[in-house]
């Protein structure tokens, strides 16, 4: 991006503002030194003696496996190569071969069906083109790992290995495999030749024979254990505070079959355990015999509850629960996993919440997902060498998979949208029995806060001191003397998908919640994002939905939100990905993913701005408006549903604990240049101030894969304890003042 520069003795210089915008979105002739304004629309005075702490986990990401995401994330770029697809062939084709599924002596029990080749001749060619929203892409000089276990009861020779397109072959290579009658995993590497996308992966036979293939994998090394480098840099870059996973609706499925698994995406097998898997392994000819845990053939899949018809849609668990918590701690990011609650999905499924309970994986319905739940924090924080047997055991399958160190988790989330009489009673269950684990174990279960559910709408949750699903249910359990405040029910999770109008108009919904006393409760806004529904309350989703308006309005929630982070610990956008070439479950989206590229949202920007400009305090501001100033215009949203009235201007000031820097955060709704003072007391600036500016006036302006018409533009601001500030046409601005 283009940067420019201001020194604090530059006075009187007039600059011009090159906000990255196409099409006429280019402000013009912008003050940018700094001077305070005569005739300020807006004074805004912070005292930096009177400061709000807020969570230093506010701003965050929700990952879910949504819109093929985790196929995009996965650095395994072959679909189905563990043949567990109810049609064993599905992604698989053949020339000169026959090919059908099997399951009669598998590799291991959770990976039950593999495939049967029966090559007719030298020739004979297998080949994959990778996943339908992912097709497999390489970049010139990076390596490729092959792996397969194969059993060749009747075939001796070579299998000849290619990436390749219509006129040519960008990699290649082979493996050599011996008649047996025992699994053997063969393995070797190949280099890309070139950069080419839409390539087709093919194992060549040199004759006739039969074999059976299972886990068959083409790993990119151009990733970080075990996401695609591409995918994890636009999250990395974002800076998030915590990472939420893995879902969202996957979490709850329809039924058993199709609800997330977190031990599944490990490796656990029949008798709740992950065990040492032991075979011969045949690397370019050398053969050794190597023991491992959880790796991803052990890992038993689920189909995705986004699945629609006979679309390939399986939970592969390429990346799973250990993939996650090592993205976390690699993004410096704490780790929010979602657990089943033994529900399935109330909205896709019947029965609003009583009739809708999961038998569990032993037939002990919520109490299988309680100790579900317990062995993951076991999982994920526990000690190999606990005199507590469980915790030992799942703190070993952690270390043996490569982690010894517990991973940072405070928050564990307790199914995913549920509310009503059953939910509540379940998730009660879950209180009482973390309750007991502490009492038994608290080095490990103490510190564990639950995060409750609520239902899907904005009207769900507690507004003007009234209302509030999950807070009613609190105060139920309160009441019965089951806990002495709303806090020891749990963090409340609110969702809600609206009109960006609606997002405008509810900045202040959380003003007015109680900071003490019983009756206070902390909140997590684990789903938001604007949308053009054609109504208030509609959903009509598309991708033109990530567009400037939606993202503005996003800034300006995003303002009340900071203002209340003493009470709301935790937000994210929602969901974090797209597919740009395929049919969606899901359209208004954070990003968009190719096989090699992301398109970055507007709304990803505004997501980026207040993650990188996150304050740990909030200060005392006073906004003093100038008489002819008129503060509200009427919007018309999308969809004829009438005008609405909206705040010109959204702001919240903040204090970056670590740097001693104060953040200034401004959102410009209206069309109109604003002119502000920033008055700061209590605080000596030394002279400077960095801006990030996302700024255009063509509210319908939206990103691409070929151009970014709205991305940050970065300067240098000189300034004093009291500065002015022209804030551009539909604009979100951020001047982080330095102190030191």
């Amino acid at each position: 991006m283009m940067k420019r520069w201001l020194s604090a003795g530059l006075a009187g210089i007039m600059l011009t503002s090159v906000a990255v915008c196409a099409g006429g979105c280019m402000p013009s002739d912008v003050d940018m030194q700094g001077n305070t304004f005569s005739d300020a629309d807006v004074t805004l005075t912070a005292d930096a003696a009177q400061v709000v702490d807020i969570s230093d986990t506010l701003f965050g990401v929700f990952l879910e496996d949504i819109n093929y995401a985790s196929y995009a994330m996965d650095d395994n770029l072959l679909c189905n190569g563990s043949f567990e697809f109810s049609d064993a062939t599905r992604a698989w084709s053949a020339t000169d071969a026959a090919i059908t599924g099997e399951n009669a002596e598998p590799v291991i029990s959770t990976s039950l069906n593999y495939l049967r080749v029966d090559a007719e001749a030298s020739g004979a060619t297998l080949s994959n083109s990778g996943f339908a929203a992912v097709p497999i892409a390489v970049t010139e000089g990076a390596s490729y790992t092959f792996s397969a276990f194969i059993k060749a009861t009747a075939y001796n020779g070579e299998i000849g290995l290619r990436l390749s397109y219509a006129n040519g072959i960008v990699a290649e290579g082979s493996i050599t495999v011996s008649e047996s009658t025992e699994w053997v995993k063969y393995q070797t590497t190949l280099t890309a030749s070139e950069t080419r996308s839409n390539l087709s992966f093919e194992l060549v036979f040199s004759g006739a024979g039969e074999l059976y293939l299972d886990g068959v994998s083409l790993v990119t090394s151009e990733a970080t254990d075990g996401i695609k480098n591409y995918m994890y840099e636009v999250i990395e870059e974002l800076s998030p505070k915590f990472v939420r996973f893995p879902g969202g609706c996957v979490i709850e499925g329809r039924t058993m079959d199709d609800a997330y698994d977190w031990k599944n995406s490990i490796g656990v097998n029949e008798a709740d355990e992950v065990p040492e898997f032991t075979y011969t392994c045949n690397v370019d000819g050398a053969v050794t015999t190597v023991t491992t845990r959880g790796e991803p053939i052990t890992r038993k899949p689920n189909t995705d509850i986004w699945q629609n018809g006979s679309n390939y849609y399986l939970m592969e668990y390429g990346v799973g629960f250990y993939e996650y918590f090592l993205l976390c701690e690699n993004l410096g990011a704490s780790a929010i996993p979602i657990v089943n609650c033994g529900l399935s999905c109330m909205i896709q499924t019947a029965g609003g919440g009583r009739f809708n309970r999961l038998e569990g994986r032993y037939g002990n319905g919520i109490e299988d997902y309680i100790q579900d739940a317990l062995d993951l924090v076991a999982f994920a924080k526990g000690d190999v060498n606990s005199t507590d047997e469980n915790e030992a055991y799942w703190a070993q399958v952690r270390a043996d998979m490569g982690h010894e160190e517990p991973f940072d988790m405070t928050y564990l989330g307790i199914g995913n949208e549920q509310w009503g009489d059953t939910y509540y009673d379940y998730y009660e269950q879950f209180i009482e029995a973390f309750r007991e684990a502490e009492q038994s174990n608290p080095d490990l279960y103490e510190g564990i806060e639950l995060i409750v559910g609520n239902g899907t709408s904005f009207n769900d949750i507690e507004r003007s001191g009234t209302g509030g699903l999950a807070r009613t249910a609190a105060r139920s359990y309160m009441d019965g003397g089951n806990i002495s405040s709303l806090k020891e029910y749990g963090v409340q999770d609110h969702h809600y998908y609206m009109n960006y109008a609606d997002f405008f108009m509810n900045t202040t919904v959380y003003d007015g919640y109680r900071r003490e006393g019983e009756l206070a409760y902390d909140v997590f806004v684990g789903e938001y994002s604007a949308n053009q529904a054609n109504s208030l309350s509609g959903y009509t989703f598309a991708y033109e939905d990530n567009n400037w308006i939606t993202a503005l309005s996003e800034a300006a929630y995003m303002t009340g939100i900071e203002r209340n982070g003493d009470i709301i610990k935790l937000a994210a956008y929602a969901p974090m990905f797209g597919a740009l070439n395929a049919t969606n479950q899901w359209t208004a989206d954070m990003m968009f993913f190719t096989s090699t590229s992301v398109v970055r949202t507007p709304n990803y920007y505004v997501q980026q701005l207040f993650m990188r400009n996150q304050s740990s305090g909030v200060l005392a501001t006073e906004a003093t408006y100038a008489d002819a100033f008129e503060r509200t215009y009427d919007l018309v949203p999308v969809g004829g549903i009438g005008s609405v009235s909206i705040n010109k201007m959204y702001q919240v000031i903040g204090v970056d604990g670590a740097t001693g820097d104060v953040i200034v955060k401004l959102v410009n709704a209206s069309s109109d240049y604003i002119k502000a003072n920033v008055e700061l007391s209590s605080v000596s600036v030394t002279g400077y101030a960095d801006v990030t500016l996302l700024s255009c006036e063509n509210t319908a302006a939206k990103n691409s894969a070929s151009e970014e018409n709205i991305a940050p533009e970065y300067f240098t601001l000189g300034v004093k304890s009291t500065f002015g500030y022209e804030i551009p046409p539909y604009s979100v601005a951020v001047i982080r003042v330095h102190t030191k």
